[in-house]
């Protein structure tokens, strides 16, 4: 049950960290409230913190609070690049801990031994594992199309539609006309073999370290509702390598 239960939990905690869909043919002339695609894109990584900011950071440490229903879990989440990541959580009373090492994901529960995450859990986790969780940043590494789809109101005011698709996932991402920070973001895909729809709200951005960081995330996916609350964050702090190897918790 335990096992189970953990996938909506490390969804959840992913929500921010998870990697965006990138644009390909980033150079169109898609014109909606005259600005181009590449425009609203330029001014979204802009206002974020820029392109040379987001490039430089090494490390992200954050401590996060998950409510979903009646479980609330508190979490430690380190992640380096390249591709390096650690979730520690203590789940109403239960301590589990998942990472990513480079090649290959992990779980541990409680003071059990680690074990291998299966090849389609893993290869999930290495996506969410990149670094650059901006896809946008790198478009043409991702191959994915994008386009302009006009303005929508959201918490009742103008954001650009961003329409992205790679293979059969979808996504939409909302883009606030004044402060070109993203406010909501839906999905529509399969996980583990099974069809998804997710929808996503952020609010409450913070600079931290030169990056606005929203640090409040709410979600609903499959009738569920949650919110994650960032309580801490820090960028460019060190993390000892050794984080990201498995190994038996101490007793």
């Amino acid at each position: 049950m335990l096992r189970k239960s953990l996938v909506t939990s490390f969804l959840a905690l992913g929500l921010t960290f998870a990697p965006t869909i990138a644009a390909a043919g980033e150079g169109a002339e898609c014109v909606q409230g005259k600005l181009t695609l590449q425009t609203v894109v330029d001014k979204h990584l802009k206002a974020v913190g820029g392109k040379e900011r987001l490039k430089a950071v090494k490390t992200l440490h954050l401590t996060t609070l998950v409510r979903e229903g009646d479980t609330v879990t508190t979490s430690t989440v380190q992640r380096a690049r390249p591709n390096l990541v650690r979730y520690d959580m203590d789940k109403n009373g239960t301590r589990v801990s998942k990472l990513f090492d480079g090649q290959q994901g992990w779980v541990v529960e409680g003071s059990a031994a680690p074990q291998r995450l299966d090849k389609e859990k893993s290869a999930t986790m290495a996506e969410g594992a990149f670094f650059e969780h901006d896809a946008l940043l790198d478009p043409k590494a991702r191959g994915v199309a994008l386009k302009l789809d006009g303005v929508e109101e959201v918490h009742g005011a103008p954001a650009f539609k961003l329409v992205l698709t790679r293979g059969t996932t979808t996504e939409v991402r909302f883009i606030d006309q004044s402060s070109f920070l993203e406010v909501r973001r839906t999905y529509a895909g399969t996980h583990e073999g099974k069809a998804y729809n997710k929808a996503i709200t952020f609010s409450d951005y913070r600079d931290v370290d030169g990056i606005m960081l929203s640090h409040r995330t709410q979600w609903e996916a499959d009738g569920k509702q949650g919110e994650k609350v960032i309580q801490s964050a820090r960028y460019d702090a060190p993390i000892d390598a050794t984080v990201f190897k498995p190994a038996t918790p101490r007793s």
